[in-house]
This record gives C-alpha cells, sequence and structure tokens, in this order.
C-alpha cells in the first residue's frame, strides 16, 4: 500500500452554474493537472477539493480565485492510498482506521492517470497516526 502526504486546496464557491468550470479553465490556463477532484455543496455554497501539480501554481490559483471572489480557500494536509483493486479494499482501511481511534473527516477518490493508481484521500484528525496505522496494513 502505497501512502503519501499531500497539500489538497479547499475553495468555497456560489452556488450557481459554471462556477466549477470556471475554477478547472483557471487550473488548465495555470498549467496545472489537477490529479484529484471533490465537489460538494455546504451551507448553500460550492465547495470544490482539490490536489493537484504542481502545488505553488495550484495555491496561485486559489489565491486569484478569492481576488476575484470565490473563497475562503482552506489548505490541509491529507493522505493519498493506492488500494489494492479488490472488493472491501476501503472498508478495510476505514475499519482499521475507526479501530484505531483515528476519526477520518471526509474520503474521496481519486482516479487513475499517467501510470498513477486509483488513490484514496483521506482527511484525518492525526494525520501521523493514521499513516502508521495504513502502513502496518501493507
Amino acid at each position: 500500500m502505497h501512502i503519501t502526504r499531500l497539500t489538497e486546496f479547499s475553495i468555497y464557491l456560489a452556488d450557481r452554474p459554471g462556477e466549477l468550470a470556471g475554477v478547472l479553465e483557471a487550473l488548465r490556463a495555470a498549467g496545472v493537472q489537477a490529479e484529484a477532484v471533490a465537489v460538494s455543496e455546504h451551507n448553500g455554497r460550492g465547495l470544490v477539493r482539490l490536489i493537484g501539480t504542481p502545488e505553488e501554481s495550484l495555491r496561485r490559483v486559489c489565491e486569484a480565485l478569492c481576488d476575484s471572489g470565490a473563497g475562503p480557500v482552506a489548505e490541509a494536509q491529507v493522505l493519498c492510498v493506492a488500494l489494492d483493486e479488490r472488493p472491501g479494499a476501503f472498508a478495510e482501511v476505514a475499519a482499521r482506521l475507526g479501530v484505531s481511534r483515528i476519526n477520518i473527516r471526509y474520503a474521496y477518490q481519486a482516479p487513475s492517470m499517467n501510470g498513477t493508481p486509483a488513490r484514496c484521500v483521506f482527511r484525518v484528525d492525526d494525520p501521523s497516526a493514521a499513516e502508521g496505522v495504513l502502513r502496518s496494513l501493507a
């Protein structure tokens, strides 16, 4: 099981058509490869969570979006975990973290791309402890 720590950027948007397209176009124009994108609604606003490279370019895009009225933007450390492609792999990770008393705030999947396997992104209360638990599963 391959585990990496990455920076995730969460940006709040107006809940209206075209907002997500605008974010994705800004990423493309800045040469950012979006590796994971999760979109949801929170308190009447859109919430986009992004992982991408180069990270500094992604940060600049998020800052520019805030300057144009979007936001706020929050950065968080997340764990990206390449799971075995078998039934129950995600459930096994969630169960192991639960038994270890590590809270999963949220999780989502990132597709395989450019030879990188599909991964699950976890935001947890204690990334160091979670990483140790997950490494013991390998």
